[in-house]
């Protein structure tokens, strides 16, 4: 069971860098079946933030059965709208969280959820981006190759192996990998290790408010 609300206005208007015009993308995939990042909800997030003085670029979703967590279609849309992409400083998601490793392979923009995943752990998209996806408000699989150790660490740390870690395999599962070891392969091997430096907190399932 999953559960997926909007993530308050004011909480999306404060993560926007300060300036920039917002292209907002939603998804024909479960977010349209589910209305929380449709057609109509994207025409109405563009309306409720340019009512609020924040220039907006354009909007659009997939048509309903394309999923923005493929990457293809979200290539597609993008490419679609390159004028509107051309003028945006952020893209502000209407997806869930696994739409957010897809639309970075094909856009350097910064990109803010507009939307919080409370439950779950499956996806109605049915085009695997990320190795397992436990549907967290903040994905890290985008900063570590694509794994996500929220799934895949028994512990879910999420800053780096345990202590118990031996020679790449996991403590609590020694017939499996560590997560770990294997991120630190592949950003290695793309030259990204910098992104290791960054502090994350553990993940939240809250209910993010504007209080």
């Amino acid at each position: 069971m999953r559960r997926v609300v909007p993530t308050p206005l004011e909480v999306i208007i404060s993560r926007l860098p300060a300036g920039a015009p917002v292209f907002v993308l939603g998804c024909g995939g479960c977010a349209t079946r589910e209305r929380f990042g449709g057609a109509k909800q994207c025409r109405e997030l563009a309306e409720q933030l340019a009512a609020e003085g924040v220039e907006v670029a354009d909007w659009a979703a997939p048509e309903p059965g394309a999923a923005t967590c493929d990457v293809q279609v979200a290539r597609r849309v993008l490419s679609d709208h390159a004028d509107a992409l051309e003028r945006a400083g952020v893209i502000v998601l209407l997806a869930c969280p696994q739409a957010e490793p897809a639309v970075a392979q094909v856009t350097d923009l910064p990109l803010v959820s507009g939307v919080q995943t409370i439950t779950g752990t499956t996806t109605g998209g049915g085009a695997m981006t990320v190795e397992e996806c436990d549907l967290c408000d903040d994905c890290i699989a985008r900063a570590a190759g694509g794994l996500c150790p929220h799934s895949f660490c028994p512990k879910q740390l999420m800053n780096g192996p345990c202590g118990g870690a031996q020679s790449g395999r996991c403590e609590v599962f020694p017939d499996r990998p560590c997560v770990w070891e294997l991120i630190y392969r592949r950003l290695k091997a793309d030259g990204n290790l910098k992104l290791l430096e960054r502090y994350r907190q553990p993940m939240s399932f809250r209910v993010t408010s504007d209080e």
